[in-house]
């Protein structure tokens, strides 16, 4: 679940999600809300794990780390620890895609979204270089 999701980068997630799928033979169902990850990737009757897609609007080399809400990270951890299925977090960055399990190694920070007038919120960075690049083909 996000609060600022639009139109196009719903439509660029459900892209992902179908190239995910084929890329690891499996299905990827779209869950509530209430789960804070984007999908379920199922292969038959067997649940894979979870993911969670963000698309950016930069290049991954812009900065140094990808940050990500710590509610995601909470819900992650929430979800592996009652499951024992990994959550993983694909990003698109303007120059290529990336993929980490969002138990990685990650520093906790603050931060805020100033151009929306956010309050401080804590957000986990993970760093560029701890994502395996290129799994997943898009275009």
């Amino acid at each position: 679940m996000t609060w600022y999701e639009t139109p196009k980068a719903i439509a660029r997630e459900k892209v992902l999600m179908a190239a995910i799928a084929e890329r690891y033979k499996c299905e990827c169902v779209d869950l509530p809300p209430k789960y804070i990850m984007d999908a379920l990737l199922m292969r038959g009757d067997k649940a894979l794990g979870f993911i969670e897609i963000k698309t950016r609007s930069f290049a991954s080399t812009e900065y140094p780390s990808m940050m990500v809400n710590l509610h995601k990270v909470i819900a992650a951890s929430n979800l592996t620890r009652a499951t024992k299925l990994k959550c993983k977090l694909l990003v698109e960055w303007t120059d290529r895609i990336g993929i980490i399990n969002f138990d990685a190694e990650h520093d906790i920070g603050i931060s805020r979204r100033t151009d929306r007038d956010d309050p401080v919120d804590l957000f986990a960075y993970y760093p560029i270089s701890g994502f395996t690049f290129g799994e997943v083909k898009c275009n």
